[in-house]
C-alpha cells in the first residue's frame, strides 16, 4: 500500500466520519424541533380546551336551572311592574272601588316619595288630589 492508498483510506474515513457527525446532529436538531412542536402543540390543545369550556360554563349558567330562577330578587327593576301600575291595573280590573283606588294610591305615592327622595321632609309640593287624577288620566 503505497501513499495513494493510505490518503484516499484517510480520506474515506474523513467522510464517513462527516456523515455520522452529520446525521447525529440532524437527530439532535430533529428531537429538539418535535419537543418544541409537542410543547406548542400542548399550548395550543389546552387553549381551545379551555375556550370549550368557558362556553360550556356560560351556557350552563344562561340556561341552567336555578331555583332563584322564577323569584323577583333577581329580576331587573326595569322588568318588576310599578306599584302605581299595580294600583292602577287592579282598578282598571275592578278588583278596586274609586275610594280603595286612592287609598292605596296615596299610600304607594307617600311610600315612593319617602324612599326616593331621602332628607325631604315628606311633604309634596303638589295637592294629593292632583296627583291622584294626573295618575287616574294616563
Amino acid at each position: 500500500m503505497g501513499r495513494l492508498s493510505s490518503v484516499l483510506l484517510k480520506g474515506l474515513g474523513a467522510l464517513v466520519l462527516v456523515a455520522v457527525v452529520l446525521s447525529v446532529v440532524g437527530t439532535i436538531v430533529g428531537i429538539a424541533l418535535s419537543l418544541i412542536a409537542a410543547v406548542l402543540s400542548l399550548v395550543l390543545t389546552l387553549a381551545v380546551l379551555s375556550v370549550i369550556a368557558l362556553a360550556a360554563v356560560g351556557l350552563l349558567s344562561l340556561f341552567g336551572s336555578d331555583s332563584s330562577a322564577g323569584s323577583g330578587a333577581d329580576t331587573p327593576a326595569e322588568n318588576r311592574p310599578d306599584p302605581e301600575d299595580r294600583v292602577r291595573s287592579r282598578y282598571v280590573d275592578g278588583d278596586l272601588d274609586d275610594e280603595a283606588f286612592e287609598r292605596e294610591l296615596e299610600r304607594v305615592l307617600d311610600a315612593e316619595d319617602r324612599s326616593t327622595r331621602p332628607g325631604v321632609d315628606g311633604s309634596r309640593t303638589g295637592s294629593p288630589a292632583g296627583e291622584r287624577d294626573r295618575l287616574r288620566d294616563r
